[in-house]
């Protein structure tokens, strides 16, 4: 019970290659402030939530205010992880997401945390409706 509020290494999204083709390959939405891009896979073996914050140099110039955005954006990913994880792991999904910084300001945490939550609920949605979809097309491909 004490493990549910974490951010492990084992949750970040690393690694040149993988971030390349997240942003290359992956599907994306907006929930301002943040632009949400992800994949995700079936898998038989490891059903994983993997996460990336971005803050661009570009909207933000000072690191002290990227670094604060990312403070931010993890702390309430962190304490609102928890369903989507549950039901990423129930499926058998990888999931990969990213969360990239749009305003050109710092707002507040309660913004923030209200936004993500919105967006993580939004990703469930699609999440749910595309599994669906997939296991509609697995069984018409199974009767055939």
């Amino acid at each position: 019970m004490g493990q549910q509020f974490t951010f492990t290494k084992q949750e970040k999204l690393t690694g040149e290659t993988v971030v390349t083709a997240l942003f290359q390959k992956g599907a994306s939405y907006m929930a301002y402030p943040m632009r949400i891009v992800w994949t995700a896979t079936k898998t038989e073996n490891k059903p994983s939530l993997k996460v990336l914050m971005s803050v661009p140099k570009k909207k933000l110039k000072h690191a002290v205010d990227r670094n604060r955005v990312k403070r931010l954006l993890r702390e309430a990913y962190r304490h609102h992880k928890q369903e989507l994880t549950m039901q990423v792991i129930e499926q058998g999904l990888q999931v990969q997401m990213a969360f990239v910084w749009i305003p050109s300001e710092v707002l507040d945490y309660a913004k923030v945390e209200k936004k993500l939550k919105d967006a993580l609920l939004k990703m469930q949605k699609l999440l749910f409706c595309e599994s669906a979809e997939d296991a509609i097309t697995i069984n018409s491909l199974e009767n055939d």
